[in-house]
């Protein structure tokens, strides 16, 4: 009994020094934090059916890419609320700069009023002079422009412009400059093979590579060029057939004036439909088997022209061309061009609240068939934050 009261009388200086001890202090990261989204509502009206994704099977408003023509030949309406989105973007430090951000937004695909969170962007960063390396969740520096459309989901895939979101690590450099500033991204990430989505076993054990190299003049004219590059293996029980993706391609941003402001891409490649790039283009998608390459050229561009703070006009057009020799597409059905041309009416009206009025006009042609087409009527409210 002895020993054990003189262990605890001098086992307590140490308990209360222990208390006395500070704790480490998490970074207080929602003090410094910006949040940032919009809550958006769309009324949606077709002429004819439409379909999106490349799958007949999604009869979805909210995202019509392709035009079908079936035999009902049926409009439709809808109304939805899922291209709402949430964001938080952090940043700590001068020197040595560490933070990220976390974007969210509903889309489901068809309308449904309980639609689920989905992960858009979700990544670390950190900078020193100029060196940035960002892990997890990003854009593709394929295709990285983005129309001005009503559309916030789909944008125009599948209609030139291709680029999407997916895990990876990214490598950015930039100079500062008021008159040039030159930036390089490389990046290494998750590819895709065809019969899977995005996030599938890559059995080539070889991730994607993508790259581009841009500069802004004048801290607003930005003009780049982009590759990218992915080998797949398949599972061996169902063809030995390799392939790969690869393409290039170009993008600009030039605000001319208010008046007048051209945005847009240029693009080409082999089976870029297998990376999750979406263009009507990729193996095996529209035939039986993994041997045939299919090629695609894609091209977008939308003007844009700010009348007045409370009244705006778009125009935009893209369409993705299916290259691959008559050869080839004869033995496969498979789509040989998608063509979009579209035009807003944007009213500003006050605090980061508009109204939209976009009206869009598809043509899909199959190859040796005939040219369907659908005419899209998109009413949009929106309030920024």
């Amino acid at each position: 009994m002895k020993k054990l009261l003189l262990f605890m009388v001098m086992a307590l200086p140490l308990f209360v020094l222990a208390q006395d001890k500070p704790k480490e202090e998490k970074p207080k990261w929602f003090d410094e934090g910006k949040i940032y989204g919009f809550l958006q509502g769309n009324m949606i009206y077709v002429t004819n059916s439409v379909y999106s994704w490349g799958n007949t099977a999604n009869n979805y408003l909210s995202s019509p890419q392709f035009a079908t023509n079936d035999t009902a030949g049926y409009p439709a309406l809808g109304f939805t609320a899922q291209h709402s989105r949430f964001g938080f973007d952090i940043s700590k430090g001068t020197k040595v700069k560490v933070g990220g951000k976390l974007e969210i937004d509903f889309y489901g695909g068809p309308h449904d009023a309980n639609v689920k969170p989905r992960i858009r962007l979700g990544y670390a960063s950190l900078v020193v002079k100029g060196f940035e390396v960002r892990i997890g969740q990003q854009w593709d520096l394929f295709s990285p422009n983005n129309p001005t459309t009503n559309n916030t989901n789909g944008n125009m895939w599948y209609a030139g412009n291709l680029g999407f979101r997916r895990a990876q690590i990214q490598l950015i450099y930039k100079i500062t400059n008021d008159k040039f500033a030159p930036m390089i991204q490389l990046s290494a990430g998750e590819a895709t093979k065809e019969e899977a989505s995005l996030g599938s076993d890559n059995k080539s054990g070889i991730p994607m590579f993508q790259g581009r190299l841009s500069a802004k003049i004048q801290k607003k004219y930005e003009m780049g060029v982009y590759f990218v590059n992915a080998s797949y293996r398949p599972d061996v029980d169902t063809t030995k057939y390799d392939f790969t993706s690869s393409g290039f391609g170009i993008d600009i941003t030039l605000p001319f004036h208010k008046y007048l402001e051209i945005k847009g891409e240029f693009n080409s490649g082999t089976n870029l439909n297998n990376a999750n790039l979406f263009s009507a283009s990729g193996s095996g998608i529209h035939s039986f088997g993994k041997d045939i390459d299919q090629k695609n050229l894609g091209i977008w561009f939308n003007l844009t022209s700010k009348i007045s703070d409370h009244f705006q006009i778009v125009l935009g057009y893209g369409i993705d061309q299916n290259k691959t020799s008559k050869e080839k597409l004869s033995k496969m059905v498979s789509v040989e061009s998608n063509t979009v041309i579209y035009g807003d009416l944007i009213f500003p009206i006050i605090n980061g609240f508009s109204l939209a009025l976009e009206g869009q006009s598809i043509a899909t042609k199959i190859y040796g068939g005939e040219t369907n087409s659908a005419f899209v009527i998109n009413f949009a409210g929106k309030i920024t934050f």
